[in-house]
């Protein structure tokens, strides 16, 4: 990679703070004592062999105890000239090539496509504990799937649009379809989905974070836009809720009682608060899967308090990050012991699969962004807040845990 051809020829020559590649040029941030013209030239002629020049985008000056440093951004862009001649920045590997078609907008709609698809059989047949092959309930399909795309969508172009307003390059989101199961597979199996038929959405920007006011905007606006869906389809769902009977005509209600573990779902403090609107209609929360459109808001509420973890490059990464800069790592630690203990002590498996994800793939610690130095408007800090506040809404201990009920 790019990036650490140019980290590696830099690194013993000024303290470098981070070096990120963008669609058309590398960007080096550094501190130095004092940037003068002897310093650019070395810089320069590390750089020329690769056919790379160096301009300065950014410098700020800060004097601490009587001592000033300069911070630099530079920008890194291809000459054309010295040994490397025409030499790309980034040559692309095969693969980038031969999966381009993955970068068409029509992708993206047959992922959407797909994914509405299996949510639907999802809420036509899983949640009614009914088999693909049993005649479908058409009214709860649109219902769950219309519902539970709604909010993630909503999530998604939350972010999409925000990055937009910045002039971010960023894609449009990636649905990804659950799991089908086709009837027939199997001798006497009618087919399945796994629920909730999803594995969420995503977008992809592929321009650098420059601002923590970006970091804010982007990072927030996905959560915050999800969660106002959420809350009018929980408040639609709890408003117009049928009577507490309608759950039993899916299942012997005798089998609760046969000694095998019963699949709870958690509550969260706003979905209790919800709950009281229903009085005595309130399900147990064993039984609120088959309501289609509370299930689709539990879930609503579960995905946007686990992007709201102020982990790595979660959204509330980003916004923490924003919030407290670099001070965001130990934040991070904290949730991250939790969630072990979460795991590992109160023996919820779904807190361990998280704690492996966040370590392989998501981080802990959130990236710098390129000008940490601009502050947060009150605007900003306030968007903090309210996102804080929606995680600790939303947020439930233990999201899907077992118990043996008894008479």
């Amino acid at each position: 990679m790019i990036e650490q051809q140019i980290e590696f020829l830099l690194k013993d020559l000024v303290q470098l703070d981070y070096v990120v590649y963008d669609s058309d040029a590398v960007f080096v941030k550094f501190s130095t004592d004092h940037l003068h013209q002897g310093l650019m030239n070395e810089i320069q002629s590390r750089l020329s062999p690769l056919g790379m020049s160096a301009t300065i985008s950014n410098i700020t000056t800060n004097i601490e105890a009587g001592v000033s440093k300069d911070t630099i951004i530079l920008k890194v862009e291809r000459s054309g000239n010295g040994y490397g001649g025409g030499r790309k920045l980034f040559d692309p590997k095969p693969f980038t090539r031969r999966f381009k078609w993955m970068s068409h907008p029509g992708f993206n709609l047959a992922l959407f496509i797909i994914t509405f698809l299996v949510v639907f059989i999802t809420g036509a047949a899983t949640i009614l504990n009914k088999a693909i092959a049993d005649q479908w309930n058409l009214t709860t399909g649109f219902q769950f799937s219309l519902s539970l795309l709604g909010i993630l969508m909503a999530h998604e172009f939350g972010h999409y649009f925000a990055a937009k307003y910045h002039k971010l390059e960023v894609t449009l989101p990636y649905f990804l379809p659950g799991i089908l199961i086709p009837p027939g597979l199997f001798a006497g199996f009618g087919g399945t989905t796994l629920i909730p038929g999803t594995f969420g959405a995503f977008i992809k920007i592929k321009s650098p974070i420059k601002t923590r006011t970006q970091l804010m905007d982007v990072g927030a606006a996905g959560p915050i836009a999800g969660f106002i869906v959420c809350v009018a389809v929980l408040l639609y769902g709890f408003l117009t809720i049928p009577e507490k009977s309608y759950a039993y005509q899916f299942y012997d209600v005798n089998s609760l009682y046969d000694g095998n573990p019963t699949l709870f779902f958690g509550s969260s403090v706003l979905f209790s608060l919800f709950g009281s609107l229903a009085g005595v209609n309130m399900p147990a929360m064993y039984d609120i899967i088959h309501y289609p459109f509370i299930f689709a808001g539990w879930f609503g509420l579960l995905v946007t308090a686990l992007n709201l973890l102020p982990i790595g490059q979660l959204d509330g990464g980003h916004i923490t990050y924003a919030l407290f800069g670099r001070n965001q790592k130990y934040l991070g630690y904290v949730v991250f012991a939790i969630i072990l203990i979460l795991g590992f002590g109160l023996d919820i498996t779904s807190w361990i699969a998280w704690a492996i994800l966040i370590l392989v793939l998501i981080k802990i610690k959130h990236p710098p962004v390129m000008n940490e130095n601009e502050p947060l408007d009150m605007k900003r800090k306030l968007i903090g807040v309210i996102s804080i506040i929606i995680f600790i809404l939303s947020f439930t201990p233990a999201p899907v845990y077992e118990k043996i009920l008894t008479r």
